[in-house]
């Protein structure tokens, strides 16, 4: 198909292109929802994605492609880079097409700080929060823990099933979000949340967990940071000072917050690393 401008549009662009296009924006709001309703279309068709940097810029690909002006496809990124932060509805999306990739751009090995706060612990009941592929529930699993885990991907709950299954362990891995999981009271010996949504340990959540959590039982936090009213925040990103007012029932037994390598996109990034015990 040709445009007026003469260019050659690919599919996906003529989709975003059209959406947009038959869209009639009667205020931000109207124009902001057009964007995000072409974002997840084109999600739903997109190839594997070694995750969510490759997504964005590969949507912003797809729009110039489409005939957009690249001022226009800067603003339609701006605009779902906002709402990533304050919508949920594109995590199963993105995430399904992350954990089908080949070439995943996170670790694949448990995480380093979990190791460290498991070390010399007794086995227990462990709960993996929005577990991805399930690095960390097999890690735990195979040193003797009782693990449940959950995650919005079925894909990634896919692969973890069968990377249990073939290293001769058991795991539950359950379908659900942050809010939708019943965490119950006095449950676990360990909660892990490992680069995951910042609505997992904001605000009530945190009290949540610490309901949760059986006396003594720990708490293992570890994301991308950033101070709460800084522009452009990731929606993993962990505020440092909200995180530690919201531990005042806890011991604190490790606080990191500065440059790190990131297990995501791994790249040196400010990062906040917690290992804490519940009172």
């Amino acid at each position: 198909m040709i445009i007026p401008s003469g260019r050659v549009c690919s599919a996906a662009g003529v989709m975003l292109c059209a959406m947009l296009t038959m869209a009639t924006p009667v205020g931000t709001q109207t124009a902001d929802d057009a964007v995000w309703k072409a974002f997840l279309a084109w999600l739903q068709q997109a190839p594997p994605l070694a995750g969510p940097v490759e997504a964005i810029k590969r949507f912003e690909q797809s729009v110039v492609g489409g005939g957009a002006a690249p001022s226009e496809a800067n603003r339609q990124v701006a605009v779902v880079r906002r709402l990533m932060a304050e919508r949920s509805d594109w995590w199963p999306l993105l995430f399904d097409k992350v954990y089908a990739s080949d070439r995943p751009s996170f670790s694949e090995n448990p995480s380093a700080l979990l190791v460290e706060a498991v070390e010399g612990r007794a086995p227990g009941r462990a709960l993996d929060v929005a577990m991805g592929q399930g690095r960390n529930v097999l890690f735990l699993a195979q040193r003797g823990w009782s693990v449940t885990g959950f995650d919005v991907s079925e894909k990634g709950l896919a692969v973890a099933r069968a990377n249990a299954s073939k290293a001769g362990v058991t795991v539950r891995a359950l379908k659900s979000t942050i809010e939708e999981f019943d965490y119950g009271t006095a449950q676990w010996d360990l909660v892990a949340l490992i680069y995951v949504p910042a609505s997992a340990h904001e605000g009530q959540a945190m009290a949540t967990l610490a309901r949760a959590l059986k006396p003594g039982g720990l708490l293992v936090i570890e994301s991308f940071a950033s101070d709460r009213n800084a522009p452009q925040r990731r929606p993993v990103d962990i505020d440092p000072a909200g995180l530690k007012a919201a531990l005042s029932g806890f011991e604190i037994l490790r606080f990191d917050d500065g440059e790190a390598r990131s297990e995501w996109e791994p790249q040196p990034a400010r990062l906040c690393r917690v290992i804490a015990r519940k009172r």
